[in-house]
């Protein structure tokens, strides 16, 4: 077998491994991440009767740190399986969560805003998001994997 064949199938080999596993593995977790983030908004919504305004922020941005720990131990310690880190690390991947939240609002609202397409406008919102959602979860599959979990075992 030559180099280059050889080469190309070991990228290959690692390209399948990557998605089979960790990437699944991640799936899992963000599916869990947003049960956790919903479950704790609607619990306080729910109980305090707070739907709107700066109360409501508030609540969102204690769900969404709560999903952001469990997020963050999930994949340290399942998805990446990495043994050895350090407290940079909670903050690097605190750091990659805001930026992906701010590059998905900001695809899903330039979308609504700017793009009009001849669809329903709530149909549009909820594919805008998604699709900001795509680029969103790609960043930090591959910031999380890159930088703050890469290979330190």
């Amino acid at each position: 077998m030559n180099l280059f064949k050889w080469g190309f199938n070991l990228i290959l080999k690692i390209i399948n491994y990557f998605l089979k596993f960790e990437f699944i593995r991640f799936g899992i977790v963000g599916f869990f991440n947003t049960v956790i983030d919903y479950t704790i908004m609607n619990i306080l919504m729910f109980t305090f009767k707070v739907y709107e305004g700066m109360p409501f922020i508030i609540i969102k941005i204690f769900s969404i740190s709560l999903a952001i720990i469990f997020s963050y131990y999930m994949n340290l310690i399942w998805t990446f399986k990495v043994k050895n880190t350090q407290s940079k690390h909670l903050i690097q991947f605190i750091v990659l969560s805001i930026i992906t939240l701010i590059v998905n609002v900001f695809i899903a609202s330039y979308l609504v805003d700017y793009v009009n397409l001849p669809i329903n406008e709530y149909l549009w919102a909820n594919i805008a998001s998604f699709l900001g959602a795509i680029v969103a979860i790609a960043m930090r599959y591959f910031g999380s994997r890159l930088i703050i979990f890469r290979k330190m075992n």
